[in-house]
């Protein structure tokens, strides 16, 4: 394997171009370290990346797989929402089993069990009642978490926010303070707003004719 022709950073334009034009027995070895690349949809060569990466779909799926059973969510997200999600139904029947395995997991914060379920659904790859099935029991365990939190938690949470923009409307320089004094409390907050998000998300998927759970 080659390791000059790899990328040396984020801002490596010239030698995603490079890789580009080069014969595929050369750049088929290099698959696993250019996946790298697009763990991070903010760095300047990830879009690039994933759009060479495009010209090798069949030989990346073993890798992809590798990826999918780690706990890299969020370079998961990205393989999903970027990489993968346009392609055909041929394709995704080859990763139909981890997508499964991440469709039962559940993600909290970048929802690829969601986004499992969408492609597999619109690609026939599993049954409406399954994925109702799967949606409805994860939709059951975040509210049960949910009643955890206490009528007192709920309003601190208000207040905070309150706070907040109060902060950021009069005197953004308080921030950091207001952040680290009430670092518990904001972080009990974040968790349970972006519980309320999920579970709101797949209420929409359960019940709305428009949600995302259809198949187009």
């Amino acid at each position: 394997m080659n390791h000059t022709y790899l990328p040396v950073d984020k801002h490596d334009f010239k030698s995603v171009e490079a890789l580009a034009s080069m014969e595929r027995e050369i750049v088929i070895p290099l698959l696993p370290e250019l996946l790298v690349w697009i763990q991070d949809r903010n760095w300047p060569i990830s879009s690039a990346m994933a759009d060479l990466l495009l010209q090798y779909k069949i030989e990346i799926i073993p890798h992809l797989r590798t990826i999918f059973s780690q706990t890299d969510s969020s370079w998961t997200y990205n393989i999903l929402a970027y990489l993968i999600k346009e392609w055909n139904t041929e394709l995704i029947s080859e990763l139909s089993s981890s997508l499964r395995e991440l469709a039962q997991t559940m993600d909290h914060y970048e929802d690829t069990d969601l986004l499992s379920i969408q492609i597999l659904y619109s690609h026939r790859l599993i049954e409406t009642e399954e994925a109702t099935e799967l949606l409805v029991r994860k939709a059951g365990e975040i509210e049960a978490t949910l009643h955890n939190f206490t009528k007192e938690q709920k309003v601190t949470f208000t207040k905070l926010e309150h706070e907040r923009l109060h902060i950021l409307n009069t005197d953004a320089r308080g921030i950091l303070n207001y952040i680290e004094v009430n670092r518990k409390s904001l972080n009990e907050k974040d968790q349970y707003e972006n519980l309320l998000r999920r579970y709101q998300e797949i209420e929409t998927m359960i019940n709305t004719n428009g949600g995302r759970l259809n198949r187009e």
